[in-house]
């Protein structure tokens, strides 16, 4: 009651309870749009401006072991002519050494070490003697034109004269490795004529090739 004895009335403090729950609502609502339910901050997702893509994430796949064959190797050196058979020196005299190409009338054998771990092995084959067809190696000065090329396991098949092949399918050249030692053997067919053997992708930046040899009979 009020000092002169009237009964005082209830209807502020009614007033001020709703006001106060207003407010805590209120509050409770801009906290939810700002937060979120999990307490994560909730921004709104960036508009991209109209003519300019979204940036996609990179890719981190990495290139297809069945790509094809490996980059175009360093050009030969000059100096790398047409040489008869010769018996190469110690391994570690020479980037590749020991290299032969032999036929026994059933399968022609290719071997050779390599002085380094080159990531691509390579035999070159001219077949027709003919350096106007197949891949050209051009800095041989007599000129080589390569008809088929092992590349470690798989063979391939020269389809023009720039670095451009075709996978040979149903044939596993590689026979065996030892250490730094390769062995490959073909079909009569595709291993006629002369050899080079290359190797890239090492140390040695510019590869390493042999010099041209023949098949000669085992």
């Amino acid at each position: 009651m009020s000092a002169d004895g009237a009964p005082r009335s209830k209807w502020p403090l009614a007033v001020a309870g709703v006001v106060l729950a207003l407010v805590v609502t209120v509050l409770a609502v801009v906290y939810r749009a700002v937060v979120g339910e999990d307490d994560a901050p909730q921004f709104a997702p960036v508009q991209v401006a109209e003519g300019f893509p979204p940036v996609l994430p990179p890719s981190f796949d990495g290139p297809s072991a069945s790509a094809g064959p490996s980059p175009r190797p360093p050009k030969l050196s000059p100096s790398s002519s047409r040489k008869p058979s010769q018996s190469p020196g110690p391994a570690s005299a020479r980037p590749i050494s020991d290299y032969s190409a032999c036929s026994n009338g059933r399968a022609v054998l290719f071997t050779a070490t390599f002085g380094e771990e080159f990531a691509y092995r390579h035999v070159f084959i001219d077949t027709d003697a003919d350096p106007r067809t197949g891949y050209a190696v051009l800095e041989v000065p007599s000129g080589f034109g390569a008809d088929y090329m092992i590349e470690n396991d798989v063979l391939y098949r020269s389809t023009g004269a720039d670095w451009s092949w075709a996978e040979v399918e149903g044939i596993t050249p590689l026979t065996g490795v030892t250490g730094l030692s390769y062995r490959w053997q073909l079909q009569p067919g595709y291993g006629v004529g002369d050899v080079i053997f290359n190797g890239s992708g090492g140390e040695t930046a510019e590869g390493q090739f042999t010099p041209v040899i023949p098949v000669r009979g085992c």
